[in-house]
């Protein structure tokens, strides 16, 4: 089992408030917009949960098959029934 050091976890515990610090203008914007709009803050959230679910399975997809192709093309053979 890999160690993780505690360089290591603070290196990734900064770079993801550096990425939240880059993404939180965007999303103020993105939020206040959807207000204006005359969504509720729960329908936002609601509806940026549901993206976020989107992108996290559409990149762990992306990133399976470009691992295993051949399990990409298995999986397309099978039938739901």
């Amino acid at each position: 089992m890999t160690k993780i050091t505690s360089d290591a976890l603070e290196e990734r515990v900064e770079r993801q408030r550096e990425c939240e610090r880059a993404l939180n203008y965007e999303f103020e914007s993105l939020t206040k917009w959807a207000e204006s709009a005359g969504w509720s803050w729960e329908e936002i959230a609601l509806a940026l949960m549901e993206l976020v679910e989107q992108y996290v399975l559409a990149t762990a997809c992306s990133r399976n098959i470009a691992q295993e192709p051949e399990a990409a093309l298995r999986d397309k053979s099978r039938t739901l029934h």
